[in-house]
Formats: C-alpha cells, structure tokens, sequence
C-alpha cells in the first residue's frame, strides 16, 4: 500500500513484512511501474567476468546450442496499491505502503493465450523453465524469492461468461529461497551473483544447468525452485496454472540504497523463459518434478517462560491508561477474513489452503501471520489509540525481525504504518522498571496524533503516491467502489471513515532458516482505548 508518511515513519513502513503475501483478482490489466532510471549493466559487473549480468549473452548462447530458444521478459516493481486504487485488483493482500520493496516478473505471454487480468502472471508449458540472473539486493536483515500458484488451470479459457470472476488460492509452491539459503559467491550474501532457475520437469532443469555450467556460470551461485505439477497443472491455455513471483526485501540498512535498488530493478536482475526444441523435448521426454520437501517449523524451545511476564506488563498497562476509560482487549489469531468475492480467506499454510480451496494469500512459510480482532476505528480529533505489546521475538532468538503492521479497510486492507523489532528495545522497561523480563518484551502505542512520544506509530490518511513520488495517473486519491451500496459508488479513501486492525509477522527464525512455529511465540497482544467500541 503506498502512502506518504513523516520521515521516520516512511522509512519504517519501508522496511515492512507481508507477503503474504498476494493475492489477484483484477477486472483490467494493470500498469506496472518500470524503473524510471538505472543501468541495464553496471560497471561493476561489465568488468567482472564471473558476474551473470555481463555474460547474458553466454548464457543464451550456450542454452541455444544445448537446444532451447528463449524468450525475454522483465523484472519489475510490484506496486499492489496502485493495482487495488485503479481496481485491477480487488484489495492489496495486505502488503504494506510505498516505498515497499517488492519486485515481480514479467514475461511474455505464449502464443495464442488470452492474459488474465494482471500483467504478472504467467504460464509455464511442462517442459520450459524460467532462468534469472543477476544480483542479490543491498544489505538487508532479510530478502527472499518465492512463486505463488495464483489461479488453477481455468476451463474453458477465456471463459465465455461476462460476469466470470477469477478464483484465486495462491499457495507458495514451496519454501521460498531466501538469504538463509540462498547459493551465492563468499559467506556474505548481499550485492552477490545469484541464478535462479524455475520449473516443473527435472529433465528440463538437469539441461538447463549443464548449459549454465558450460557457459561458465559457477555451480555455487546456481538456485532451483521447484513447482510441482502435483500442486497445480503446468501447461498453457485452459490446460496450465497461473503463477506469479515475488522478490522481498525487508529492513534495509540504508533507504536509499534499497529505493535505488527498486527504482532500478530490471537492471539488477534479468529474466528469459526457455523452451526446449522437438528434438530436445522427446529426449526429455516426461519427468515431473516432485514436491519438495520443506524446512522443519520449530525447534522445541518456546517463550512461554516469559507468558508470565506478559501478564505483569498487561497489567501496568491497564494501570496506566484504564483507570476510568473505557478499553477493550483485541483477540490475536491467524488472519482470517472474507475477500470482495465472498469467499474465505485464511493465511495460514499454503498447502491445506490448496486442498480446501480458499484463498491463502500468496503466504510464504518463512512467517506467520497473526491479526487483530474485532477491527476498530482511530478518528481525528478522538482520544482513542490502541497499545501493542507482547514478547519481542528478536530478542528471544525465534526471528530474524518481527514487524507489527496497522491496517485500514476491511476488505482492501491498506497499509498505514509499521514498526519493526529493531526499534523496540527499551519500550517494556518504564511500564516494569526492575523487572527482569522487561527487556525481552515490548510496548508500542499507535495513535494519530504521538504528540512526540517515544515508542508511538502514528498513523494518519495517506497520500496514494508511486515509487516516484508521484501521484498515481489514473487514481491519485484512491476512490474505491463503496461495497455497501449495490450502486458501488466510488468514494475517496479517508481514515476517519475506516475499520482498523494490525498484522503480526515474524520472520525466519535463526536456527531453522523458515518462519517460527507459532505454537512456540507468545502471541502478540493489543488494548484499544477509547469510546468506539462503546457506541451503538
């Protein structure tokens, strides 16, 4: 979601989880922003042989004389706001506001197929694969890489109805490729030579790395992601699955260098899509790849050490801002809602979420995803805010990072603020001074006015600006249809008029390079004060 935010809060909502991570249902094909600026080639790299950026044409050269034509496409930013404000789709997924650091493919589309809505998305034949190359992104606490099955195979397609409506799920087709696991050069892993090689056929993949190998790409650098036709059919037309992809980048060290980074994405990382000719396709012949098998959740060792001390801090809480006022306690639970289209919604496990056939969101295992319940509002001008607290994950070793991100609206879900873990260190400490625990825990008050307070997220109506800076050209101020008139009519977004909840992340645990089992966090807590709740 994209918003302009004071200064330290930009930056922070720059650092901000999701990923869910995503979900499609669009009415038109969307626009998708491409870098502005930005070297196809750095210097860098045209002098350094090793890198696969400066040895593109090797590499298709070397995959042309092993029997594979290829087809470019184009690595750019995934702006799902801008895709929600002009209705191209129906809600953002719950990502967070711009500058977010998301990058998705474009490829091109096979011959004779009718796209979707959303230019994003592609098909994969049976036999083909997609090859990326390029650079892994600057320094960062975290990035990953993942394809989500967006759309099962559609028949007949295009569909024949005006009134059909797309039926996403949008499972991850495995554990996403992040900077735990990554093949890149040396122990560091940013700004580092990376391939990644996408497909469903093991015949393909064996080739496609000999030609790599041979047009002296290093083993060590080359990465596979594998997308099972057990999980959604590969193929085209009304015979194939819709996929999509994901690159994030979450708690940069520098801000700018990671706008940079997006601002010039398609020149960061390439991608091509490879087909085998006849004679190499019935040498292949059929060689499914299987599902792979995914990381272990959980190591045994929980928090529930310091459940106890959760309970002190609730309590000085209430003792601070209770007194007389009126409060509620918000539930905490896996995300669960109902999309524009009325059916169920449920980031939980990709894979269940498949069999069941709701909507999971784009969810990728390296995190889990816990919200508020019931929603609320925080009005100009009201005294209300809500106080978020519980266990700081960072701290107990079970994250990488933890992010707590406050929404709006109920069915489009906007992202208006985050906070990270990194900037909750002594937030616990002046609610339970002398108290052993309290630097493993955390408080953050959100409201619309911090009035200079530390430890504050404040959230106000954002201005709906791109990557740029600049307005949106079809939409700058975000009027959506109103889903409770059956006229939908369109009305500008204002906070003043919106339901609220947060979004718990925590990603990647340390010791098992995915996200923590849940079952071992201490649940994340919120307390809104205020007169909302109280009226009729």
């Amino acid at each position: 979601m994209k918003g302009r935010m004071p200064e330290k809060s930009l930056f922070v909502a720059l650092c901000a989880s999701v990923v869910l991570l995503l979900a499609f249902v669009g009415m038109a094909s969307a626009n998708v922003p491409v870098a502005e600026q930005g070297p196809t080639v750095s210097a860098q790299d045209k002098g350094n042989d090793s890198s696969p950026l400066a040895n593109l044409d090797k590499i298709k050269a070397s995959l042309d004389k092993a029997g594979f034509t290829s087809q470019d496409g184009e690595v750019a930013y995934m702006d799902w706001v801008q895709w929600t404000c002009e209705r191209t789709m129906q809600d953002t997924a719950f990502n967070n506001p711009a500058p977010n650091a998301y990058a998705t493919l474009i490829l091109p589309v096979h011959e004779g197929v009718v796209m979707p809505p959303g230019k994003w998305l592609w098909q994969l034949d049976e036999q083909e694969a997609i090859v990326i190359v390029g650079r892994t992104p600057p320094e960062a606490a975290y990035f990953s890489y993942q394809t989500i099955l967006g759309f099962l195979p559609m028949s007949p397609w295009p569909p024949e109805s005006p009134d059909f409506v797309l039926k996403r799920v949008a499972p991850s087709v495995g554990d996403a490729i992040n900077i735990g696991t990554i093949r890149t050069r040396g122990p560091d892993k940013v700004r580092q030579p990376v391939v990644i090689i996408i497909t469903g056929h093991r015949g393909t993949e064996k080739e496609v790395r000999r030609a790599l190998l041979a047009a002296g790409v290093p083993d060590a650098i080359i990465n596979v992601e594998t997308i099972a036709p057990a999980l959604g059919s590969l193929g085209i037309k009304d015979k194939g699955s819709w996929f999509y992809w994901a690159h994030r980048v979450s708690v940069p060290t520098s801000k700018d260098d990671i706008l940079d980074y997006l601002k010039a994405i398609d020149g960061e990382l390439k991608v091509f899509r490879v087909r085998p000719n006849e004679q190499l396709a019935q040498k292949l012949g059929q060689d499914p790849q299987p599902v792979p098998v995914l990381r272990v959740r959980g190591t045994g060792h929980t928090e529930m050490d310091l459940y106890p001390a959760v309970l002190r801090l609730r309590q000085a809480i209430l003792n601070r801002y209770g007194g007389g006022a009126e409060y509620k306690e918000l539930d905490t639970h896996v995300f669960k809602s109902v999309g524009y289209d009325g059916r169920e919604i449920l980031s939980e496990k990709p894979y269940p979420g498949l069999q069941r056939g709701i909507a999971t969101l784009g969810v990728t295992r390296d995190t889990n995803y816990l919200a508020t319940y019931p929603s609320f509002m925080l009005r100009e001008g009201e005294p209300e805010f809500v106080i978020v607290y519980g266990v700081n994950h960072q701290k107990t070793g079970k994250v990488t990072y933890a992010a707590v991100g406050a929404y709006a609206n109920e069915h489009r879900w906007f992202g208006i603020g985050t906070a990270l873990s990194p900037t909750f260190e002594g937030s616990a400490e002046e609610f339970l001074p002398g108290d052993p625990d309290a630097d493993k825990l955390y408080v953050l008050k959100v409201a619309r006015d911090c009035a200079g307070e530390d430890h504050c997220l404040q959230v106000k109506s954002p201005e709906f600006l791109n990557l740029f800076e600049k307005p949106y050209p079809t939409n700058p101020t975000c009027a959506l249809d109103d889903l409770d008139t059956p006229e939908k009519v369109e009305i500008p977004f204002n906070l003043d008029q919106e339901k609220l909840f947060f979004i718990f992340r925590s990603y990647m645990e340390p010791a098992t390079l995915v996200g923590p089992d849940d079952n071992e966090l201490v649940y994340d807590r919120a307390i809104y004060f205020g007169s909302y709740f109280g009226q009729p």
